[in-house]
């Protein structure tokens, strides 16, 4: 019998890839590429809207070219990218501003307002989530407030997925995991509702977001002659709605109930679980719509995550790396010698945000003279996952699951999967593919073009669990008392920032 192929594209916070899977769930090739990212100015991250499309096109045509497959081939694409951040285009699709990125942080003083003002509970009545900086519903107030000029010339608000789907297709959409993370859809009436927009004094902009809203594996266009001829593959192919990334990694992971912790160490900080009862998501800081019209997702999210380990690479310690050595396998070598109780810094990974405080900015704590580098690096990958950690207790108490499904860059790591499963206690598995993102769009492509029925017919034929994780109890014990002390650091820095909110 003849396989079938789909192409997942994925648009994360630190680099763009292409991923061609078989039916069977076996990846047959990958490309990448990292775009620039600039700073603009205080908590601006951003990048140039023509660079990541042509990015897109660039990992499409090699992913195509490696395969040794015809563009014929490709039964359907589908697409997923980072939640938050946006984009800003005109009648012509053509983009009014940079992309703004997730870690984008500019927002913040606003918030703060929003916050002491009874706004943000008055929109989290609404929506489940709390308004965060990097997301459209406080973007759009700054803009307004800031930059209305911009806002002028603007006809369409989308997402990073959103925008590369329109690309493909010249359809105008959205889909309901990406939506529901926005700050500006109702999770109770599943719509962009104008009265959310008038609590946040942005009410004209409700025009801006698109009426039509996909499930994720609905096919919402097709490939044009134009994006034809920019990325090889053949005009008229199947291109499904996708999903908001941390959707398309439960997917991908086989998760499909509320019995596995989903569990992401990318460019954010990300646990969450499926859940069919809203009740249990309130108080909880964001819920989304899941892949399945039956679930619901509840999340705890911060942007403490490995971005602040590429930043201490990129100002501190890469320079200490000998040339010609990888530099992440070179720090999972060095962390991996090292053992829980050599040092006892504590790193609060609050370099983009933080989930403790709003203005709350990254430091060490306990930093003494006997310190190294490789000290200062063992405590930045355990301030990632005491963060993560921190997101797992407010999810569950101290109730936890009896495992989790690990995803994202930190996933490929065997070190930093150990690491983790010492820190939160319990079995963490990993799947069989490293870009589960990808994988996850390429599912819901497959079930598009009718290659399976369902979910859980893609799940059977694309997801295996390729290891796990199990805690070192002794290690577990001694970072349970360097939790405690990461939480009182986190508490003193909560108390040094109080009166600057």
């Amino acid at each position: 019998m003849k396989l079938s192929y789909f192409m997942g594209i994925d648009n994360g916070g630190s680099t763009t890839k292409c991923v061609i899977f078989d039916q069977n769930g076996n990846t047959i090739t990958t490309a990448s590429t990292r775009i620039t990212m600039s700073k603009p100015g205080s908590g601006c991250t951003e990048r140039d809207g023509e660079e990541v499309w042509n990015a897109n096109c660039q990992v499409i045509k090699a992913a195509l070219l490696q395969s040794s497959l015809r563009a014929s081939d490709i039964r359907a694409v589908s697409v997923c990218g980072y939640g938050g951040g946006m984009i800003l285009l005109d009648k012509l699709g053509a983009p009014v501003y940079p992309f703004i990125v997730s870690t984008d942080s500019r927002a913040d003083k606003l918030l703060t307002e929003f916050q002491q003002s009874g706004v943000d509970d008055a929109v989290y009545a609404r929506t489940l989530q709390r308004l965060w900086a990097g997301q459209p519903g406080m973007l759009l107030p700054w803009f307004r407030k800031n930059r209305p000029e911009i806002l002028e010339k603007t006809a369409h608000v989308m997402m990073i997925k959103d925008f590369i789907r329109y690309k493909l297709t010249g359809v105008i959409g959205t889909e309901r995991t990406d939506a529901s993370n926005t700050n500006l859809f109702d999770i109770h009436t599943g719509k962009f509702e104008p009265e959310i927009f008038r609590i946040l004094e942005i009410e004209e902009l409700y025009p801006l977001f698109p009426r039509q809203i996909f499930s994720s594996c609905r096919t919402a266009g097709f490939v044009t002659e134009e994006a034809s001829y920019r990325t090889g593959l053949n005009p008229g192919t199947p291109v499904a709605a996708g999903l908001y990334d941390v959707a398309a990694c439960t997917l991908a992971s086989g998760i499909m109930d509320d019995s596995v912790l989903s569990l992401v160490v990318g460019t954010w900080s990300i646990s969450g679980h499926l859940t069919q009862n809203l009740k249990t998501c309130r108080g909880k800081n964001n819920t989304m719509f899941s892949f399945s019209d039956k679930w619901y997702f509840s999340e705890e999210s911060s942007p403490t995550s490995a971005s602040n380990l590429d930043w201490f690479l990129d100002q501190i310690y890469g320079s200490l790396i000998p040339k010609g050595e990888n530099i992440y396998e070179y720090c999972n070598q060095t962390v991996s010698r090292m053992k829980p109780e050599d040092s006892d810094l504590i790193f609060l990974p609050y370099l983009y945000g933080s989930n403790t405080a709003v203005p709350a900015k990254a430091c060490f704590f306990q930093m003494s003279g006997h310190h190294t580098a490789d000290h200062l690096l063992m405590a930045v990958y355990e301030g990632i996952l005491f963060s993560l950690l921190q997101h797992i207790h407010t999810l569950y108490g101290n109730n936890f699951p009896s495992s989790a499904r690990f995803s994202g860059g930190a996933s490929r790591s065997p070190v930093w999967c150990q690491m983790a499963a010492d820190i939160l206690g319990i079995p963490i598995e990993t799947m069989d593919t490293e870009e589960l993102g990808a994988m996850g769009a390429a599912m819901c492509a497959g079930i598009a073009c009718g290659v399976w029925d369902s979910y859980e017919d893609s799940v059977r034929s694309m997801c295996r669990v390729n290891a796990t994780y199990v805690p070192d109890r002794r290690r577990n014990a001694v970072y349970q008392q360097k939790y405690l002390q990461y939480q009182k650091a986190a508490c003193c820095l909560e108390s040094f920032y109080s009166d600057m909110q």
